[in-house]
């Protein structure tokens, strides 16, 4: 089963329940998160931390097509998949840059192959390199290799999992826009996290706040106003939520 939260967006009720039955063989139902236009897609992009979008293209006012631009402008990385009843739109369609196109009613073993090529995309986006802009250059940084990314005071600093750490020039919400589709979360205003790297999640010393363990052991700082969607996506990738203390590294 595929671990994140879904979108679908579309504005006919019974074409959108044939998607979810679709979507129903690959994603648990709590994870689908369902829109009806652009707006309510809008607001569920802004506060859910949404893994995978399927677009119906014809809609009313702003359809499918609006919408991919809106994603690739704002979330930079979230892949998308175009939804229609109509196969002509597919040539338009490649004018963006979509994951998948299917036609609809969605046909369940079509929708798999859509699930193989996000699996696919998925293990290649660790190899792929980001340019980051460090004063007036780039340095070109392996995703899959980044611990995490912290503010210190006014510097931005990325941490490397073999010790190296650069400063960049972008700002930290530049930078949750660029790693958006590789799974990197906002634990904290001074912390952004890669969700793999997380090994455990617990309160801290005095019951009060939140830390998150990352595999080598460095402990980073959770905000309560982020536990909870945090929490949420902690549960897909049944990583533990632990009630004691955690313990800070050597």
């Amino acid at each position: 089963m595929f671990e994140g939260y879904v979108l679908l967006v579309d504005d006919q009720p019974i074409a959108a329940e044939d998607s979810v039955a679709a979507l129903s063989c690959y994603v648990k139902p709590e994870q689908v998160l369902f829109a009806e236009n652009v707006e309510t897609a809008r607001e569920i992009l802004r506060t859910r931390p949404v893994q995978l979008a399927f677009l119906d293209i014809e809609m009313p006012d702003e359809g499918g097509f609006w919408l991919a631009s809106y994603i690739e402008e704002h979330y930079n990385g979230l892949p998308y998949v175009f939804l229609t009843g109509h196969a002509d739109f597919a040539l338009e369609s490649y004018e963006y840059e979509p994951l998948d196109f299917l036609t609809k009613p969605v046909d369940i073993k079509r929708m798999g192959r859509t699930f193989e090529r996000l699996e696919r995309k998925a293990d290649s986006g660790k190899e792929e390199k980001i340019a980051v802009r460090t004063g007036a250059d780039y340095i070109f940084l392996t995703v899959g290799e980044i611990l995490y990314i912290c503010k210190e005071k006014r510097k931005i600093l990325i941490h490397m999992r073999d010790g190296v750490c650069y400063q960049t020039s972008f700002t930290l919400e530049e930078l949750e826009r660029i790693f958006s589709g590789y799974r990197f979360f906002r634990c904290h205003q001074s912390f952004l996290i890669p969700l793999d790297n997380i090994r455990e999640v617990g309160s801290g010393k005095f019951g009060q706040t939140y830390e998150a363990v990352l595999d080598d052991g460095t402990v980073v700082a959770v905000s309560r106003s982020r536990y909870g969607r945090l929490k949420e996506e902690l549960k897909q990738m049944s990583i533990p939520l632990v009630k004691g203390s955690t313990k800070e590294k050597d």
